[in-house]
């Protein structure tokens, strides 16, 4: 649990920095949203807007450190995860991301235009870990199959 919180303060302190930030320096022609209706000059955002942002950003990001750091001191809080885990998280939030991005592309109008510059690499990507997986697997039950038949071979020559 403690693993999902710190992602989740840190990727929502950070967006919300760079927010603010945004808000506080962009300029007046720039806009921010999601496309569409969606989607507002900075100009018309009230500075209070940016500053509750970036201070709300930096707690989160202070809270996910203290955490973090704390986790670091106490290794015991963190249990090794195993690959097979490692894995399915790549999966799920590459179908996750990809997903919203994919809809956001869509719905925003315009059709297709950018979702699938993120969905090619990133699925190279995947593409090498689900390999690297599966014959990293391979090579473990090699090495295990091979310690077995060496523990055979040792106990046959205890009993001669």
């Amino acid at each position: 649990m403690t693993r999902v919180t710190e992602w989740v303060f840190g990727i929502v302190g950070g967006i919300a920095v760079f927010l603010g930030l945004f808000i506080m320096f962009g300029g007046e022609g720039q806009s921010l949203g999601l496309g569409g209706d969606l989607t507002w000059e900075v100009g018309e955002i009230s500075s209070a807007w940016g500053y509750g942002l970036l201070a709300g950003g930096v707690v989160l990001l202070l809270i996910t450190l203290a955490l973090v750091v704390r986790d670091m001191r106490n290794p015991q809080v963190r249990q090794p995860q195993s690959e097979f885990a490692g894995l399915m998280w790549h999966v799920g939030i590459f179908i996750v991301v990809n997903a919203f991005l994919w809809t956001l592309d869509i719905v925003a109008g315009g059709g297709l235009e950018y979702a699938y510059w993120a969905t090619i690499p990133w699925g190279a990507g995947l593409i090498v870990h689900v390999l690297t997986y599966a014959f990293a697997g391979r090579r473990v039950d090699e090495a295990a199959a091979e310690k077995i038949v060496k523990e055979k071979e040792s106990r046959e020559l205890q009993h001669h």
